[in-house]
């Protein structure tokens, strides 16, 4: 059943979105230097787990300025729908560092962490991000339709995204599965990935971002998989490098038809 949807003039972005918008791009470009030409300084270490939950704060902030436009705005709803998808994948990742059940046997280093616990916390925030943008950039207005394409995001990313980060050993994945792999990675969590992303994604309201939000949307979803995708061809990634570019022109044709 499709929701009727009503919506407001667009508002201009808030001081908070002005500011987390120009602090997560200025930490990307920055991160990406020091990584491209250098390494991340060792008094640095806490800027690469930062840098996932400023990516995760940035999606939900454009999803709550998405949402002001309607004419019965549920912010607060939108808000606890993002801390389910931090806990359930949370919840997640931690069973699959136990059991390797969903996504396979791998176990998470030290680089990603801001404080104790199995699985790094930015994570949660990564999966806010990822979930958060592919639903902006989704175009259907059918709540299954929707969950197909925020699933198709999520796996493009992580083709991108997993290859580069086991790369660089923000974990590390102990066998390659009975499914076959990626860049030795198992195809079980790209399954996986695509499967989760669709399901969170049905908890959310169905409305198409436009105009200006839209245009963000798309520019963080391209400008994450060309980040990695600049990682990739450092390592000689090529799959995910070719991938990574795909996705960055797509989403800055989209952006400019919009």
């Amino acid at each position: 059943m499709r929701e009727t949807i009503v919506v407001r003039p667009e508002p201009p972005s808030s001081v908070p979105g002005k500011t987390i918008r120009i602090v997560f791009w200025c930490w990307m470009l920055i991160g990406l230097l020091f990584m491209l030409f250098y390494r991340v300084p060792d008094a640095l270490a806490f800027s690469n787990g930062l840098f996932l939950v400023f990516f995760g704060l940035y999606a939900l902030s454009l999803q709550l300025q998405s949402e002001q436009r309607r004419q019965t705005p549920a912010l607060g709803r939108l808000v606890l729908l993002a801390a389910v998808v931090c806990v359930v994948t949370m919840f997640a990742e931690w069973l699959g560092t136990k059991t390797g059940f969903p996504f396979g046997n791998y176990y998470y280093t030290d680089i990603l962490r801001l404080g104790p616990g199995e699985v790094p916390v930015p994570i949660g925030f990564a999966w806010i991000g990822v979930v958060g943008s592919a639903l902006l950039v989704s175009r259907s207005t059918r709540r299954w339709v929707r969950a197909l394409e925020v699933g198709g995001y999520a796996l493009w990313f992580d083709l991108i995204l997993d290859p580069v980060a086991y790369s660089r050993e923000f974990w590390i994945w102990l066998d390659p599965g009975s499914w076959g792999s990626f860049y030795e990675i198992p195809l079980q969590n790209f399954v996986s990935w695509f499967a989760l992303a669709a399901l969170l994604s049905l908890l959310f309201p169905v409305h198409r971002a436009n105009g200006r939000l839209y245009r963000e949307a798309c520019r963080l979803y391209g400008g994450m998989c060309l980040m990695f995708g600049l990682l990739g061809w450092k390592a000689g990634l090529w799959i995910p490098v070719a991938l990574a570019v795909l996705a960055a022109a797509v989403m800055e044709w989209r952006a400019r038809r919009d």
